[in-house]
């Protein structure tokens, strides 16, 4: 056994009157009042006042009249003359006379001010940190379906929730991009995700395969301006248009991630390095375009950065796809050390299981050692594609300190520091 080196590496409000059993107020949401402020107004139907929900009054059935005059004594008042005392609290119109009560000057423009700034507050909550510019008009099927406008917005903030949800280190690096680049690169990880998370929630692969050739057909409808009415495939169009993206590298992503439907493990470490080149080299690729660089150099970081994220992914996702009784790791490695699929289903923690991790974690340390070596080659622009080395130093680190027990629950946890160090890695501008 050769000797292990260290790695160097809303609530609902009802109306303040007696009738709100006529009344079907809604959850008071400070995004949606946001958003209806500016398309209604003061007399449109939906006030955004303190005792205003968002849907007018409707008038109340007889029964319900007769019952609300029982408990509450009421006598029409004169014409003209209002429908409260002097000096009673302001309340929406009763039930018997339904009229509307003045509400105290300069309060809706106050209460509208301020669900204006929650919703701003809410949209920065969404990730995306600025207003971006608005994208252009789709045409074809999309522009026919409406796709333009507030719909757009729409789009970005689909693919960078999902990203967020489901590639939460890459939502993260893609924050750091330049805002011209940012949400293309959001268009292009929720691609990504959207192939990815296809294997697994599948259970036959015939279904797989209908799914892969829906997006392989997308993407011929991308290059063709016709993109299909789909959030995701309606943003990627516009980074396509914006980059001038390479089409060959949507296509080797879903021709690879098609292979990888089956479930079997690799027969050795270059197979994996193989599907890591395919599916997040090419990712790398297509980001380094969103970033205007196209340079050897930088490309050729990108395809072992690429290759270290494939190896420490499928680190990673052992102890998941452990619960579902396979492992995808390499053969050859596995037989090396003498470590059978059933001794990493079961969760042993032998040493020859360990030497398993480590050797396949070193390849992918190997892999980022390399990419660094002609760093300054490397156009100081493209250093924003690769701060997910950030992330792959901080979990390889992490597994030296747990000698490599692929099991330990530590290897499970988000790092709550990883915003801090991919911040301190941008400003020293360096991956």
């Amino acid at each position: 056994m050769h000797a292990r080196t260290p790695l160097a590496f809303l609530a609902t409000r009802t109306h303040a009157g007696s009738c709100s059993a006529s009344c079907q107020p809604t959850p008071r949401a400070p995004f949606l009042l946001g958003l209806f402020q500016p398309l209604c107004g003061r007399s449109g139907g939906i006030r955004l006042g303190r005792h205003w929900t968002l849907r007018r009054c409707r008038p109340a059935p007889a029964a319900i009249r007769s019952a609300h005059s029982a408990a509450r004594p009421h006598s029409a008042p004169a014409a003209g003359a209002p429908c409260r005392p002097p000096g009673a609290p302001c309340r929406p119109p009763c039930a018997p006379c339904r009229r509307p009560c003045a509400a105290p000057r300069g309060a809706g423009r106050r209460d509208g001010a301020m669900a204006g700034s929650m919703a701003r507050a809410a949209l920065r909550r969404g990730g995306i940190g600025r207003r971006l510019a608005r994208p252009p008009a789709l045409g074809g099927r999309a522009a026919a379906a409406g796709w333009s406008g507030p719909a757009a917005g729409g789009a970005v903030q689909y693919c960078a929730e999902l990203v967020r949800k489901r590639d939460y280190e890459g939502f993260l690096c893609s924050l750091l991009l330049p805002v011209e680049s940012r949400t293309s690169a959001f268009a292009l990880r929720a691609f990504n995700v959207e192939l990815a998370q296809i294997k697994d929630s599948i259970t036959q692969k015939a279904t797989g395969l209908m799914r892969m050739q829906f997006w392989r057909d997308a993407v011929e409808d991308i290059y063709s301006d016709n993109p299909p009415h789909q959030p995701v495939a309606a943003e990627l169009w516009r980074a396509v248009k914006r980059h001038n993206l390479t089409k060959m590298w949507f296509m080797k992503i879903i021709d690879e991630r098609e292979k990888n439907l089956d479930d079997r493990p690799y027969r050795n470490i270059q197979e994996l390095e193989t599907y890591a080149e395919n599916t997040q080299s090419a990712l790398l690729y297509l980001t380094l375009e969103t970033l205007g660089v196209r340079d050897i150099h930088a490309d050729h970081a990108a395809s072992h950065i690429g290759k270290a994220q494939g190896i420490v992914t499928c680190l990673r996702a052992t102890p998941y796809h452990c619960t579902r009784q396979k492992v995808f790791l390499p053969m050859d490695i596995c037989m090396l050390h003498g470590v059978s699929q059933e001794d990493f289903i079961r969760g042993k923690q032998e040493k020859n299981v360990r030497d398993v991790i480590y050797d396949i974690a070193s390849q992918a340390h190997i892999h980022l050692e390399h990419a660094r070596s002609f760093s300054k080659k490397v156009p100081v622009k493209a250093y924003p594609a690769f701060f997910c080395t950030v992330a792959l130093d901080d979990y390889l680190y992490n597994m030296r300190k747990v000698d490599f027990n692929i099991f330990h629950p530590s290897l499970q946890k988000k790092s709550t520091l990883l915003p801090l160090y991919l911040y301190i890695r941008s400003w020293k501008k360096t991956y």
